[in-house]
This record gives C-alpha cells, structure tokens and sequence, in this order.
C-alpha cells in the first residue's frame, strides 16, 4: 500500500483567440477622410490565470497483484479567472477582458484492475474506473453574470443551465408557452406562461455536470485467442441538444431540413401535442429552453475486438517472430434514450453541429519481425 500526495500550481493566459495579438485600433476611409475607431478596452490591470492542484493518492494491492487498485483524491483552486465580461449595447463595445474570481474544482478519481482467472491457458482480467467532479464558484465581482445558457453565481457552478422553463402548446392557437414567475403588489410568487420568448422567466434547470463518469473493461485470453471490451458510461448530468432546435423550426427559414416530429405540429385537428403550428414569422420557440433539454446519463460499447495469434511454425521462415489476425469495432452500440444526439459531448453540455462517433468495424493483421 502506497500513499502519495503532490501540490503545485500553474499559470493560464488563454483568453479568447489570438488575445495578445488582437489589434487595439480599427482604420477607417470615408469620402478620402481617414480615421481610426477603438477596436476593444484597453485592460492594464489583466494578469495571468493561476491555477493552484493538489492530489492525494492511495494505491494497494492484494493477492499477488491479482487484485489492484488506486483511489484518489483531486482539488483545483483557480484565482483571478480569465474571463469575457459583457457590457450593455450602449456603451459601444460589446464586452472587455477581465480577472473576474475564483473557482474550485473536486473530485474522486478510482480504478480497480482484477485477475479473477489465471492459468496456463487462460486469463481473465476486468478493470473499473469511476471518477466524480464537483464545480464551485467561490467569489465573484458581483452579484451573478448571464453567460449564454449558464448562470454564473458564488456557491454554483459554471455548467449550471439558466434558461426558461417550457411549458408546452397553446392548445387554442399553436403558439408555444414559457413560464413566466412575477411577485404581485403584495410581494406574493405569481406563476403564469407567455407565448414571447423575450417575456419568460429564466431559472436554474440543472447542471451539465454528470454524478458518475466511468468504464469498464474486460479482456480475455484463451490459448491463441484474445479478446477485448470497453464499457464507458456517464449517469447523471443534462445536455441541451441545439442541433435538434435546427430541426425544429417553424417554417420562416426556407429551404431547411425538418425533424419528422414537426408532422405531430399544432393543428385545429391536433391540438394536444408538444410542436407549435408552423408559422411564416419567428416565434423563436427554438430558443434555449427546458424543452431542449435532455439527460446525460448513457452508456455505449466504445471498443470490441476478437483476435487470433497464428502458432510460429507457419510463418518462422519467412521471418516473422508473430502474426495475428483480428476483427475491430468501434462504437458499437449506444444505449441511450433521446434519439439523434450523441450523448458523448464536452462538460459544457451544449451540442452544435457536432459529428457523432461513428460506428466502424476494422479487419487487420498485426505482424513482428
């Protein structure tokens, strides 16, 4: 049994693209009259990102190795955070740069690699690895900062969805319906819905954040056959499927594709359904909202592969020391229940014309000289 442990920091200058070489002066030609126009903020204050990690480990093994594993523990400290601050249309400049805060990053990371079966002929190996990340705004400028879809807010995070909450079909007229929350003269909670996307009440709908990220893996050798899995899977976390929105429109935009669910639309014939009526004018009722939004909890066979070593007598004159043979499949299967998406995506939770993995199968031959 090992105890390790490691604290260091680290220093982060990414901001935006091609920040240090971003120009400070537009150039301007009007009617032979030249000028020059600010192109951002000036920002003498910023500074680089720190980041501050620290790792304690426990590793152990049992039974001649048989049975092995490592649990972990890791915590991340970021100051002065790197960040776009918005700013209102009027002042001329649609954000500036900025150390805004502090953030906190934690987690556990496990992996547990057992032999359950070993002879001279056949081995049975099967590895686990479980890991959790917990995401904590620690200080903040002010109060909150709306950053897309993602409310910024001490003591939350940065994947927490901010969007309104949908809530379905007028059934008398198609339009779409939000929620809307308002506090009457009395300072009572008043609920109630709007068909106007700019009226709705956006709130907290859940993380992008999953509980559990993991995988499994098995291999099996028997003689001169080998075969191989991985398992991996995500429980917990919500993903807000924008390429899905792209398919959902309400038939302003010609000549787009649409979603086969756009047939269950609202009609006087069909007023119980989810789908607004189509409509020549924008009702942006694709807009980020609760109706978008779906679990990330999934799990897909990402790797399969069966092989077969050739026994060396067949092939030693011709030099070669070992040949095999083997099939190879990627991305297999996908169990997972919101069809279209695939569910694997980055932390942030947001799909945009994303290629999906593709399902491959692979015929090879490994040779060693």
């Amino acid at each position: 049994m090992t105890l390790r442990a490691s604290y260091g920091g680290q220093g982060n200058d990414k901001l935006s693209t091609y920040y240090a070489y971003q120009s400070l002066y537009t150039f301007y030609n009007n009617l032979g009259e030249g000028g020059t126009v600010a192109s951002r903020l000036p920002t003498p204050d910023l500074k680089w990102e720190t980041n501050l990690n620290l790792n304690v480990g426990l590793e152990f093994a049992i039974l001649k190795n048989r049975i092995k594993g490592n649990v972990e523990y890791f915590q991340r400290q970021s100051k002065d955070l790197l960040f776009d601050m918005p700013l209102a249309p009027s002042v001329g400049f649609s954000g500036y740069q900025a150390n805004i805060g502090e953030l906190k990053n934690t987690g556990f990371e496990f992996s547990l690699f057992t032999t359950p079966v070993k002879t001279d002929d056949f081995q049975w190996d099967v590895d686990v690895n479980l890991s959790t990340l917990n995401n904590k705004i620690t200080k903040l400028p002010k109060g909150s900062i709306v950053s897309g879809t993602k409310l910024l807010q001490v003591g939350g995070s940065i994947y927490d969805f901010f969007i309104p909450e949908w809530m379905g079909v007028d059934p008398t007229n198609g339009n779409p319906l939000w929620k809307t929350i308002t506090t009457d003269a009395n300072g009572n909670t008043v609920e109630g819905t709007t068909s106007e996307y700019a009226k709705a009440t956006k709130t907290l709908q859940g993380s992008s954040l999953p509980k559990v990220m993991g995988g499994l893996t098995t291999s099996i050798r028997y003689k001169d056959f080998d075969f191989s899995g991985l398992l991996t899977f995500s429980l917990g976390g919500k993903i807000l499927d924008n390429d899905y929105t792209m398919l959902m429109h309400n038939g302003s935009a010609a000549g787009r594709a649409w979603s086969s669910e756009m047939l269950n639309r609202w009609t006087p014939e069909n007023t119980n359904t989810d789908v607004p009526a189509l409509s020549t004018t924008t009702n942006n009722w694709t807009s980020a909202s609760s109706r978008f939004l779906y679990s990330g909890t999934y799990a897909r066979i990402k790797n399969v592969s069966l092989g077969y070593t050739l026994p060396s007598d067949y092939f030693e004159k011709i030099g070669l020391k070992k040949l095999r043979v083997y099939v190879q499949a990627e991305n297999l299967f996908t169990f997972y229940k919101h069809k279209g998406m695939d569910p694997e995506q980055t932390l942030d939770g947001t799909t945009y014309y994303r290629y999906p993995a593709m399902r491959t199968v692979t015929f090879g031959v490994q040779a060693t000289l």
